[in-house]
C-alpha cells in the first residue's frame, strides 16, 4: 500500500512539472513576439516626424491575440514588414488617441497619418494580403 502511494505522489508531481514547465515555455514565446515594443510617448513623436509605422495594438490577457500574434509576428519578418507593437494596457491613452476600438488591431501609418487599419482576429492570408497591400504602397 505504501509503495502505491508513493508511486502515485511521484506520478502526481511527475504531472504537475510537466505543466510548470510547458506553461513556462509557452509564456516565454508569447514574450518573445512582442520584443519590438513602441512606447506612445515615442509613436506620437515618430508621428509628428511623418515617419512610417505599422504597429500591433495588443493586450497581454486578449484571447485573439494570443491567437492572432503567433501568426501576425512571424509573417511580418518573412515579409520583412517593420512591425512595431504596443502594449495597449500598458498606455491606456492610446484607446482614445489612435481610436482602436478592440485588439488585435494593427494600424499603417504614413506621413504622420493613418493610411489603413486591420481589426480583430483573421486567418493567415488575410494579414498576409493586407501586408502585400502595405508594400504596394511604398
Amino acid at each position: 500500500m505504501k509503495k502505491i502511494l508513493i508511486i502515485g505522489a511521484l506520478i502526481i508531481c511527475a504531472f504537475v512539472l510537466l505543466f510548470l514547465f510547458i506553461s513556462k515555455k509557452d509564456h516565454s514565446v508569447m514574450e518573445d513576439y512582442y520584443k519590438n515594443q513602441v512606447s506612445f510617448e515615442k509613436l506620437q513623436a515618430d508621428l509628428l516626424k511623418q515617419d512610417e509605422k505599422i504597429i500591433y495594438f495588443y493586450k497581454p490577457d486578449c484571447k485573439y491575440c494570443k491567437k492572432v500574434s503567433p501568426i501576425v509576428i512571424p509573417l511580418a519578418q518573412e515579409m520583412k514588414i517593420p512591425l512595431e507593437v504596443m502594449n495597449i494596457e500598458k498606455y491606456p491613452q492610446s484607446w482614445e488617441t489612435f481610436e482602436i476600438q478592440g485588439t488585435p488591431t494593427i494600424i499603417h501609418y504614413k506621413n504622420g497619418k493613418e493610411l489603413d487599419r486591420i481589426l480583430g482576429a483573421h486567418d493567415k492570408s488575410k494579414f498576409k494580403e493586407w501586408f502585400e497591400k502595405i508594400q504596394k504602397v511604398n
